[in-house]
């Protein structure tokens, strides 16, 4: 039987930013101040998704572990802690290469920043595919489907709108067609017709136009059987 896996579609989108941002950066040629800007840009974005991303994990997910399995949680805590030495240095990087004035400069910087991101996204990768096995398991050991989703409800419910929406982009850019049409036939039974109509707006300008007609149809298919 297949269990609720609540990483599954946020996992994915955070794979999608750390992947997009590694291509920018082997692709930017750091002399040129512009293109600098726009790869800062996307690092800083990815470090401060992967920092909420984190932040709500121990906030809501790692408590309903530790109940059960405290030495798990403490693992996954202490996973968190360098998480967060990793995202600082790349902070610090970030706020050194604002001021590089001289290509000289920002090429060095740029060598920096993409050295430091490596690292940042190899223990990430690592981190997230871990807690997809052990904090899984842990999870299906010791709670239904049904209150493991009431947690992962609580998690969205204290997400900010922006934050959402930008979540939802990314989801989109990660996700196979099957994910996100069974994601929209979730969310069109379960969340209110503007919820529903939002996410469709954003599939729609993120998505290539043979792919949304895909979800389109299958959407339109599933009204017609309802």
């Amino acid at each position: 039987m297949n269990r609720y896996n609540s990483f599954y579609q946020i996992h994915k989108a955070l794979r999608a930013m750390l992947y997009d941002a590694a291509l920018t950066l082997q692709q930017t040629d750091f002399s040129n101040s512009a293109e600098s800007a726009s790869a800062m840009t996307k690092v800083a974005d990815v470090v401060f998704a992967f920092d909420n991303h984190a932040h709500h994990e121990d906030t809501f997910i790692n408590p309903a572990v530790e109940a059960y399995e405290p030495e798990l949680a403490k693992t996954f805590e202490d996973e968190h802690v360098e998480d967060h030495r990793l995202s600082s240095n790349l902070k610090n990087l970030l706020a050194i290469c604002e001021n590089a004035l001289l290509p000289e400069e920002r090429i060095i910087c740029g060598s920096a920043i993409t050295k430091s991101f490596v690292e940042f996204m190899v223990f990430n990768l690592e981190h997230m595919a871990k807690e997809e096995v052990l904090l899984n398991r842990a999870l299906w050991k010791h709670y239904t489907d049904e209150q493991i989703i009431e947690i992962h409800h609580r998690i969205l419910a204290a997400i900010p709108p922006a934050e959402m929406q930008h979540a939802a982009k990314w989801m989109m850019r990660g996700l196979n067609n099957a994910d996100i049409i069974s994601w929209f036939k979730d969310v069109k039974q379960n969340a209110p017709q503007t919820v529903f109509n939002g996410l469709l707006s954003i599939a729609e300008i993120e998505l290539p136009f043979e792919r949304f007609a895909i979800i389109e149809r299958a959407l339109s298919l599933e009204e017609v059987l309802a």
